[in-house]
């Protein structure tokens, strides 16, 4: 597939059909994802892969699956054969930029953004990327309760989870409302040489 068919076909899937994942296919997307840029090439991001089904259906419980359903929405967390906890790992960064290589950069203190936030968004990305090539659906989704993620997978206190990706291939679901919406168009969100207004 091309990569522009690629990113045209990426959406976010909240519904599986339960057809188990390849263990090849599930491992060339893993790949992918860590080959996002990091600063420093700290390599500060992880990949918690979760197919047991008592772990699954835990972390549908912390995503509060229940009240997802209860406003008519097919399951969408429980749906999924494989889920993905990405997470960063500051330390990484920290101990990279203590190097003598770094000694001139500010390094994570002086940083207006955390760089490993960033990097973590690159790596989700190339994550959803990749199962679409592999011809799989993902999604993504914010867990609250990230202290019950750390509990039930036993992340270290130093270990950040960004978030869970749903990952499997794909059944009929109900649409999002965002999709109503139109993205927005490209002279609104390119600016050259400097900011302007949108006309």
């Amino acid at each position: 597939m091309q990569f522009r068919e690629v990113v045209r076909r990426r959406r976010i899937t909240r519904r599986y059909s339960g057809e188990p994942v390849e263990p090849g296919a599930l491992g060339r997307v893993l790949d992918a994802a860590r080959r996002g840029p990091s600063a420093g090439f700290s390599q500060g991001q992880a990949f918690i892969v979760v197919t047991d089904p008592e772990r699954r259906a835990g972390l549908a419980a912390l995503a509060r699956e229940a009240e997802w359903v209860a406003r008519g929405f097919d399951p969408w967390v429980s749906s999924a054969p494989v889920l993905v906890v990405p997470c960063a790992e500051p330390d990484r960064y920290r101990a990279r930029y203590a190097e003598a290589d770094k000694a001139r950069s500010a390094g994570p203190d002086g940083w207006g953004v955390p760089y490993w936030w960033v990097d973590g968004g690159a790596a989700l990305m190339l994550l959803l990327l990749a199962a679409v090539d592999e011809g799989l659906a993902a999604g993504f989704l914010d867990v609250d309760d990230r202290d019950g993620v750390r509990r039930l997978l036993g992340i270290p206190s130093s270990v950040e989870p960004l978030g869970l990706v749903t990952l499997g291939h794909p059944a009929p679901d109900r649409r999002s409302s965002s999709l109503a919406r139109d993205r927005r168009p490209l002279e609104e969100v390119i600016h050259a040489d400097g900011w302007q207004a949108p006309p």
